[in-house]
Protein backbone atom coordinates (compact mmCIF):
# COMPACT_ATOMS: atom_id res chain seq x y z
CA UNK A 1 0.00 0.00 0.00
CA UNK A 2 1.12 3.73 -0.55
CA UNK A 3 2.63 5.42 2.17
CA UNK A 4 2.90 9.15 1.31
CA UNK A 5 5.37 9.72 4.16
CA UNK A 6 8.09 7.39 2.28
CA UNK A 7 6.85 8.82 -1.26
CA UNK A 8 9.47 8.53 -4.11
CA UNK A 9 7.63 11.19 -5.64
CA UNK A 10 7.96 13.83 -2.61
CA UNK A 11 11.36 12.91 -2.05
CA UNK A 12 12.17 14.02 -6.42
CA UNK A 13 9.71 17.02 -5.90
CA UNK A 14 11.93 18.47 -3.11
CA UNK A 15 15.29 18.07 -5.15
CA UNK A 16 16.84 14.98 -3.22
CA UNK A 17 18.25 11.92 -5.05
CA UNK A 18 17.42 8.60 -4.71
CA UNK A 19 18.99 5.03 -5.38
CA UNK A 20 18.18 1.80 -6.36
CA UNK A 21 18.18 -1.15 -8.49
CA UNK A 22 16.92 -3.10 -11.59
CA UNK A 23 15.86 -6.85 -10.30
CA UNK A 24 16.09 -9.13 -12.99
CA UNK A 25 16.59 -12.66 -11.36
CA UNK A 26 15.48 -12.52 -7.67
CA UNK A 27 12.67 -14.01 -6.69
CA UNK A 28 12.45 -13.90 -2.48
CA UNK A 29 9.93 -12.46 -0.56
CA UNK A 30 12.54 -11.63 1.76
CA UNK A 31 14.61 -9.32 -1.35
CA UNK A 32 12.45 -5.43 0.23
CA UNK A 33 14.17 -6.35 3.98
CA UNK A 34 18.02 -7.19 1.82
CA UNK A 35 17.64 -4.01 -0.21
CA UNK A 36 16.46 -1.73 2.57
CA UNK A 37 19.35 -2.77 4.73
CA UNK A 38 21.76 -2.28 2.01
CA UNK A 39 19.98 1.18 1.90
CA UNK A 40 18.10 1.05 -1.50
CA UNK A 41 15.46 3.40 -1.96
CA UNK A 42 13.67 1.82 -4.65
CA UNK A 43 14.05 -1.79 -7.21
CA UNK A 44 12.69 -1.88 -10.49
CA UNK A 45 11.32 -5.36 -11.36
CA UNK A 46 12.28 -5.72 -15.06
CA UNK A 47 8.84 -7.11 -16.80
CA UNK A 48 10.60 -5.97 -20.46
CA UNK A 49 13.82 -7.96 -20.85
CA UNK A 50 13.23 -10.41 -17.89
CA UNK A 51 10.83 -13.28 -17.18
CA UNK A 52 9.01 -12.17 -14.33
CA UNK A 53 5.05 -12.78 -14.49
CA UNK A 54 2.15 -11.26 -12.65
CA UNK A 55 2.22 -14.73 -10.25
CA UNK A 56 6.01 -13.91 -9.54
CA UNK A 57 5.56 -9.95 -8.57
CA UNK A 58 2.13 -10.86 -6.25
CA UNK A 59 4.81 -13.21 -4.28
CA UNK A 60 7.52 -10.49 -3.95
CA UNK A 61 5.64 -6.96 -3.82
CA UNK A 62 3.94 -7.59 -0.23
CA UNK A 63 7.47 -8.19 0.98
CA UNK A 64 8.19 -4.05 0.39
CA UNK A 65 5.43 -2.78 2.62
CA UNK A 66 6.81 -0.72 5.32
CA UNK A 67 9.88 -0.27 4.05
CA UNK A 68 11.70 2.66 2.85
CA UNK A 69 12.53 0.74 -0.11
CA UNK A 70 9.81 0.72 -2.69
CA UNK A 71 8.91 -1.72 -5.61
CA UNK A 72 8.51 -0.39 -9.42
CA UNK A 73 7.77 -2.35 -12.23
CA UNK A 74 9.11 -1.99 -16.02
CA UNK A 75 6.19 -2.71 -17.97
CA UNK A 76 6.85 -4.18 -21.74
CA UNK A 77 4.79 -1.69 -23.27
CA UNK A 78 1.82 0.80 -22.80
CA UNK A 79 -0.97 -1.31 -22.49
CA UNK A 80 -4.01 -0.72 -20.28
CA UNK A 81 -3.11 -5.30 -19.27
CA UNK A 82 0.02 -4.47 -18.26
CA UNK A 83 -0.88 -1.65 -15.89
CA UNK A 84 -3.46 -2.38 -14.12
CA UNK A 85 -2.47 -5.83 -12.62
CA UNK A 86 0.96 -4.11 -11.49
CA UNK A 87 -0.45 -1.03 -9.84
CA UNK A 88 -3.23 -3.14 -7.96
CA UNK A 89 -0.47 -5.35 -6.16
CA UNK A 90 1.51 -1.80 -4.91
CA UNK A 91 4.06 -0.81 -6.75
CA UNK A 92 5.12 2.65 -5.92
CA UNK A 93 5.24 3.18 -9.71
CA UNK A 94 5.72 2.83 -13.48
CA UNK A 95 9.17 2.40 -15.68
CA UNK A 96 7.89 2.96 -19.36
CA UNK A 97 10.57 1.65 -21.87
CA UNK A 98 10.97 3.52 -25.16
CA UNK A 99 8.68 6.93 -25.06
CA UNK A 100 9.37 8.29 -28.34
CA UNK A 101 6.33 11.46 -27.43
CA UNK A 102 4.53 13.22 -25.92
CA UNK A 103 1.02 10.88 -26.75
CA UNK A 104 2.75 8.01 -25.52
CA UNK A 105 3.40 9.59 -21.36
CA UNK A 106 -0.12 10.70 -22.13
CA UNK A 107 -0.96 7.07 -22.56
CA UNK A 108 1.00 6.59 -19.53
CA UNK A 109 -0.53 8.74 -17.39
CA UNK A 110 -4.14 8.31 -18.03
CA UNK A 111 -3.68 4.14 -17.60
CA UNK A 112 -1.81 4.95 -14.44
CA UNK A 113 -4.34 7.64 -12.46
CA UNK A 114 -7.83 7.72 -11.25
CA UNK A 115 -10.23 9.71 -13.03
CA UNK A 116 -10.62 12.52 -13.42
CA UNK A 117 -7.03 12.96 -14.05
CA UNK A 118 -6.98 8.86 -15.61
CA UNK A 119 -8.61 6.16 -16.73
CA UNK A 120 -7.37 3.88 -14.07
CA UNK A 121 -10.19 1.21 -12.72
CA UNK A 122 -10.84 1.00 -9.51
CA UNK A 123 -11.01 -2.24 -6.80
CA UNK A 124 -10.31 -1.97 -3.27
CA UNK A 125 -10.71 -5.65 -3.17
CA UNK A 126 -6.80 -6.16 -4.08
CA UNK A 127 -3.38 -6.16 -2.64
CA UNK A 128 -2.15 -2.46 -3.14
CA UNK A 129 -5.19 -1.46 0.03
CA UNK A 130 -4.84 -4.82 1.96
CA UNK A 131 -7.75 -5.49 0.58
CA UNK A 132 -9.73 -3.11 3.35
CA UNK A 133 -12.42 -0.65 1.50
CA UNK A 134 -11.38 2.96 1.38
CA UNK A 135 -12.54 6.42 1.29
CA UNK A 136 -12.85 6.64 -2.26
CA UNK A 137 -12.12 10.11 -2.72
CA UNK A 138 -9.19 10.44 -0.36
CA UNK A 139 -7.50 7.36 -1.39
CA UNK A 140 -7.51 8.29 -5.40
CA UNK A 141 -6.54 11.44 -4.66
CA UNK A 142 -3.54 9.92 -2.55
CA UNK A 143 -2.47 7.65 -5.38
CA UNK A 144 -2.65 9.69 -8.18
CA UNK A 145 -0.21 12.38 -5.96
CA UNK A 146 1.71 9.53 -4.94
CA UNK A 147 2.91 7.43 -8.25
CA UNK A 148 6.01 7.72 -10.05
CA UNK A 149 6.09 7.67 -13.53
CA UNK A 150 9.40 7.29 -15.76
CA UNK A 151 9.56 7.33 -18.85
CA UNK A 152 12.81 6.20 -20.40
CA UNK A 153 14.24 7.76 -23.58
CA UNK A 154 16.32 5.95 -25.26
CA UNK A 155 16.06 6.69 -28.89
CA UNK A 156 16.72 9.22 -31.68
CA UNK A 157 13.15 9.88 -32.39
CA UNK A 158 13.15 10.35 -28.34
CA UNK A 159 15.64 12.80 -28.30
CA UNK A 160 13.96 14.47 -31.57
CA UNK A 161 10.60 14.74 -29.44
CA UNK A 162 12.51 15.79 -26.25
CA UNK A 163 10.96 18.97 -25.58
CA UNK A 164 6.98 17.70 -26.48
CA UNK A 165 7.88 14.30 -24.10
CA UNK A 166 8.65 16.25 -20.67
CA UNK A 167 6.30 19.20 -21.37
CA UNK A 168 3.57 17.03 -20.70
CA UNK A 169 2.44 17.53 -17.03
CA UNK A 170 2.72 14.57 -14.58
CA UNK A 171 5.78 13.16 -15.92
CA UNK A 172 8.50 12.34 -13.09
CA UNK A 173 11.45 10.98 -14.41
CA UNK A 174 12.89 11.44 -17.58
CA UNK A 175 15.21 7.64 -17.95
CA UNK A 176 17.94 7.66 -19.82
CA UNK A 177 18.31 4.62 -21.90
CA UNK A 178 21.81 5.45 -23.41
CA UNK A 179 22.87 2.13 -24.43
CA UNK A 180 19.84 1.73 -26.76
CA UNK A 181 20.39 5.30 -27.66
CA UNK A 182 23.64 4.66 -28.57
CA UNK A 183 22.55 2.21 -31.22
CA UNK A 184 19.59 4.64 -32.43
CA UNK A 185 21.95 7.41 -32.44
CA UNK A 186 24.45 5.25 -34.35
CA UNK A 187 27.35 6.23 -32.05
CA UNK A 188 29.52 4.12 -29.11
CA UNK A 189 28.25 4.13 -26.15
CA UNK A 190 30.54 6.18 -24.78
CA UNK A 191 30.04 8.51 -21.62
CA UNK A 192 33.67 9.70 -21.20
CA UNK A 193 33.28 11.99 -24.18
CA UNK A 194 31.44 12.07 -27.88
CA UNK A 195 27.62 12.35 -28.97
CA UNK A 196 26.21 9.92 -26.44
CA UNK A 197 27.84 11.80 -23.32
CA UNK A 198 26.47 15.37 -24.83
CA UNK A 199 23.05 13.79 -26.02
CA UNK A 200 22.98 12.46 -21.68
CA UNK A 201 23.49 16.03 -20.92
CA UNK A 202 21.21 17.20 -23.14
CA UNK A 203 18.56 14.87 -21.90
CA UNK A 204 19.19 15.93 -18.25
CA UNK A 205 19.57 19.68 -18.01
CA UNK A 206 16.44 19.60 -20.31
CA UNK A 207 14.56 17.74 -17.83
CA UNK A 208 15.85 19.53 -14.60
CA UNK A 209 14.61 22.51 -16.32
CA UNK A 210 11.34 21.47 -16.38
CA UNK A 211 11.41 20.20 -12.64
CA UNK A 212 12.04 16.87 -13.97
CA UNK A 213 14.02 14.24 -12.40
CA UNK A 214 16.87 12.96 -14.86
CA UNK A 215 17.71 9.18 -14.08
CA UNK A 216 19.91 6.81 -15.31
CA UNK A 217 21.30 3.20 -14.71
CA UNK A 218 25.04 2.81 -14.21
CA UNK A 219 27.37 -0.21 -14.58
CA UNK A 220 29.88 2.47 -13.09
CA UNK A 221 28.62 4.49 -10.03
CA UNK A 222 31.86 6.64 -10.85
CA UNK A 223 29.88 8.03 -13.25
CA UNK A 224 27.05 9.60 -10.62
CA UNK A 225 28.75 12.34 -9.69
CA UNK A 226 29.57 13.62 -13.48
CA UNK A 227 26.19 13.85 -14.43
CA UNK A 228 24.46 15.25 -10.64
CA UNK A 229 24.99 18.71 -11.40
CA UNK A 230 22.95 18.36 -15.08
CA UNK A 231 19.72 17.33 -13.02
CA UNK A 232 20.59 13.54 -12.29
CA UNK A 233 18.70 12.23 -9.65
CA UNK A 234 16.83 8.73 -9.94
CA UNK A 235 19.73 6.74 -9.90
CA UNK A 236 19.88 2.68 -10.71
CA UNK A 237 22.94 1.00 -9.82
CA UNK A 238 23.03 -1.74 -12.03
CA UNK A 239 21.25 -5.07 -11.22
CA UNK A 240 20.76 -7.53 -8.50
CA UNK A 241 22.89 -10.13 -11.53
CA UNK A 242 25.07 -7.98 -11.79
CA UNK A 243 26.15 -7.18 -8.05
CA UNK A 244 25.43 -10.93 -7.31
CA UNK A 245 28.17 -11.72 -10.10
CA UNK A 246 30.35 -8.93 -8.23
CA UNK A 247 30.28 -10.38 -5.06
CA UNK A 248 30.80 -13.92 -5.55
CA UNK A 249 33.52 -12.74 -8.18
CA UNK A 250 35.39 -10.49 -5.01
CA UNK A 251 35.13 -13.79 -3.21
CA UNK A 252 36.96 -16.14 -5.31
CA UNK A 253 39.55 -13.44 -6.40
CA UNK A 254 40.22 -13.15 -2.33
CA UNK A 255 40.51 -17.21 -2.58
CA UNK A 256 42.82 -17.31 -5.18
CA UNK A 257 44.98 -14.40 -4.05
CA UNK A 258 45.46 -17.24 -0.99
CA UNK A 259 46.14 -20.06 -2.71
CA UNK A 260 48.18 -19.73 -5.79
CA UNK A 261 47.85 -23.21 -6.63
CA UNK A 262 44.39 -22.82 -7.15
CA UNK A 263 42.67 -23.34 -10.77
CA UNK A 264 41.92 -20.21 -12.07
CA UNK A 265 39.49 -20.03 -14.92
CA UNK A 266 39.90 -18.08 -18.11
CA UNK A 267 39.74 -14.80 -18.38
CA UNK A 268 36.44 -13.31 -18.64
CA UNK A 269 36.31 -9.98 -21.48
CA UNK A 270 36.34 -6.70 -19.57
CA UNK A 271 32.78 -5.14 -19.07
CA UNK A 272 30.92 -2.04 -20.07
CA UNK A 273 32.26 0.68 -17.81
CA UNK A 274 29.46 2.67 -19.07
CA UNK A 275 25.85 3.22 -17.74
Amino acid sequence: MLNPTISLKTSLKNGGAVAGIFVCEIRSPNLAPLLDAAGYDFAIFDMEHCSYTMHDLSYIIPGFRGFRCQPLVRVPAVRREFFQSVLDIGVAGIVVPMVESAEDVREALAMMKYPPEGRRGLSFGCPHTLFQGQDRDAYTRMANDNLVLVAQIETQKALDNLDSILAVPGLDVAFIGNTDLAISMGHPNNLVEGPVRDAVRHILKSAKARGIAGGGNFVNPEFVGQFYEDGLRFISLDSDIERLQAGLQAGMDTLRAGLPQYAKPAAQPPKNSNF
